[in-house]
């Protein structure tokens, strides 16, 4: 897996299949989107947009990929490409407590 950013106002960070590359490959998907762009993190930097995509596997609740655009993408990319490598669950990602308010924070409601 290999993480990848555009560096772009406002950048987008990908990792892993697109949602339709991963549905061909996991039978039960499930995937969460969010539109960020009016979450605190995203105000408190003037964002216009900010949005996430997270496949997760429902059956091992492993995350499968994420697309992010805006809120800092370029660097939260890396907590998913680490849960990713090591088989942390989405779950367990969920649960983890990050500084707050950092955009690290707001992974939690990504899922």
């Amino acid at each position: 897996m290999l993480p990848s950013s555009v560096y772009t106002i406002p950048a987008y960070s990908s990792v892993g299949p697109t949602e339709e590359e991963a549905r061909e490959a996991v039978p039960n998907l499930r995937v969460s989107a969010n539109d960020m762009a009016g979450w605190f993190s995203a105000k408190s930097y003037a964002e216009t947009a900010a949005w996430s995509k997270i496949p997760i596997d429902e059956d091992t609740d492993h995350i499968v990929g994420a697309h992010i655009i805006g809120h800092h993408g370029e660097d939260l990319i890396n907590l998913f490409v680490l849960a990713m490598k090591n088989g942390i669950t989405a779950s367990v990602l969920k649960d983890t407590i990050f500084a707050y308010p950092t955009f690290s924070s707001d992974v939690k409601n990504m899922f």
